[in-house]
């Protein structure tokens, strides 16, 4: 579905030339869920920007088998909901290219989706957290993307309500057959979503280490599998110097 082949991206300053990204490659299949790791800097965020086109790449290319930019949509860390208009309101925002009952029809299927029909008329100042998240999440997918890019996209919610919501993304994958691109800090959280994690260094950055997650789902966050793929790559993202690999 989407495929990356030695991309890469520098900005130009009084300093000189800044490498935020090496030359990168990287592919993700129909349907899979691929998290990006890898400390603050590393070029987790710039890979992101670059695949939904709000950059341009510098090197490189993105080739998309499924429909090019428009046939992607992107959940960042904080909701960016719009205060004025309701839930409803904030979803079909992103619709109004399309006729009115199309647009009645996708807002009604997202709401569904997300679980979220008893809150169609609520406003943003209303809503908790998670709900917001929720809402953001189904603005994205009623576009019906074939790819979903997540920012960070429970890094600010309690423990609790970061649980509950991944499992809803994982749910929200296996009904609709959207991928995934999961950029996040939190390496439990890569193994306990991703089919592979892709494992980043800084200085420049690229992609260090790529590990497929073949453990049967639902993952127990407390299981053995999950906490000695969570212990590898702890111990990968320690390394002063990590040599590019695959698994």
């Amino acid at each position: 579905m989407l495929e990356i082949a030695g991309l890469a991206k520098r900005y130009e300053s009084r300093a000189g030339t800044v490498t935020a990204l090496a030359e990168t490659s990287l592919s993700v299949a129909t349907g899979e869920c691929v998290a990006l790791v890898g400390p603050s800097g590393c070029g987790k965020s710039t890979l992101l920007r670059l695949v939904a086109g709000l950059e341009k790449p510098t090197a490189g290319r993105i080739r998309y088998d499924a429909g090019g930019e428009r046939d992607i949509g992107v959940v960042f860390q904080e909701p960016r909901l719009m205060p004025w208009l309701d839930v409803a309101g904030n979803i079909r925002f992103g619709l109004l290219d399309l006729p009115r009952d199309e647009q009645d029809r996708r807002v009604a299927e997202a709401l569904h989706l997300v679980h979220l029909e008893h809150a169609a008329k609520a406003l943003p100042k209303q809503l908790s957290g998670g709900m917001s998240q929720r809402v953001a999440i189904a603005r994205a997918i009623a576009r019906r993307p074939a790819l979903l890019l997540l920012d960070e996209p429970f890094s600010a919610l309690d423990a609790f309500t970061k649980a509950a919501l991944q499992e809803e993304i994982l749910r929200i994958r296996d009904e609709t057959g959207v991928g995934l691109i999961v950029v996040t800090h939190d390496v439990e959280e890569a193994v306990l979503l991703a089919d592979r994690v892709a494992v980043m260094a800084g200085r420049p950055g690229r992609i260090a280490l790529t590990l497929a997650i073949d453990l049967p789902r639902p993952r127990e966050r407390a299981g053995h599998g999950v906490q000695d793929l969570r212990a590898r790559i702890l111990e990968a993202l320690g390394q002063d110097r990590i040599e590019t690999r695959a698994a």
